[in-house]
């Protein structure tokens, strides 16, 4: 089956035969400048429309890119959650031996116990022990809620997870802008085939009509693309996935 042609290659292919006939006849002064003026608008709205799909393509990669960096930032971040319980739970372990042992009045192995403690949970037992837990009432229960037991890993987590719906919410406007690029590069092609297409009637009232829906398509056009964020056209991704 042959393949379609896209409205760029139609309008060239009008063109070329609209040309191709008036070599047969000379053409008046009048019919010239319109087909120079069809040419220009020809090759005008082309570089629009390739600079719109450039757009779309860049805009697009860098949705791609930023929901990538958003799937790896919410994925270390569950892994370092899942190492802070890990960390957390071993340290309710030694404590609970110490405490254990410590109400058995088995000083030796309290100290075996406490010699577990993490660094983290033995500045909170230090801070927690000077409170006089057992004849403090308004003392807490145990050292893990004081402020000095610090947990490094699960904030890290936290700032991940932050960070994967930031770079989410990003990649869902870059695709919104991408589709917007495509939707005018649609549009331009439409203005490409109505002046394209023109160039073949030798009815010139016929032509200026039509020259003149794509000139008024092609105002529609402009006021949208300059309307939309352009991007910066220095092939490299807007995110970094570090």
């Amino acid at each position: 089956m042959a393949e379609s042609l896209s409205p760029v290659e139609v309008a060239h292919e009008a063109h070329r035969h609209s040309s191709h006939g008036s070599g047969h006849e000379t053409a008046s002064g009048h019919q010239r400048i319109l087909q120079i003026f069809e040419a220009a608008l020809l090759a005008g709205v082309t570089i629009l429309a390739a600079w719109s799909g450039f757009a779309a393509a860049s805009y697009g990669t860098d949705s791609r890119v930023a929901f990538a960096a958003s799937a790896r930032a919410d994925t270390d971040g569950d892994e370092q959650a899942l190492e802070a319980r890990s960390v957390e739970n071993f340290d309710e372990a030694a404590f609970n031996a110490w405490l254990v042992t410590d109400l058995l009045g088995d000083g030796p192995r309290a100290d075996v116990a406490r010699e577990r403690f993490s660094p983290a949970l033995e500045q909170a037992f230090d801070a927690w022990i000077q409170l006089d837990p057992e004849t403090n009432a308004s003392a807490p229960a145990t050292p893990f809620v004081m402020d000095e037991y610090a947990r490094p890993l699960l904030r890290s987590a936290e700032t991940l997870r932050l960070e994967a719906d930031r770079f989410n919410e990003e990649g869902i406007k870059l695709g919104a802008l991408g589709d917007q690029y495509i939707r005018l590069t649609v549009f331009l092609a439409g203005v490409l085939f109505l002046i394209g297409i023109g160039s073949t009637f030798t009815v010139v009232p016929v032509r200026y009509t039509l020259i003149g829906v794509g000139l008024v398509l092609l105002s529609i056009a402009l006021v949208i693309l300059f309307a939309l964020p352009q991007p910066a056209f220095d092939f490299s991704t807007s995110v970094d996935l570090r």
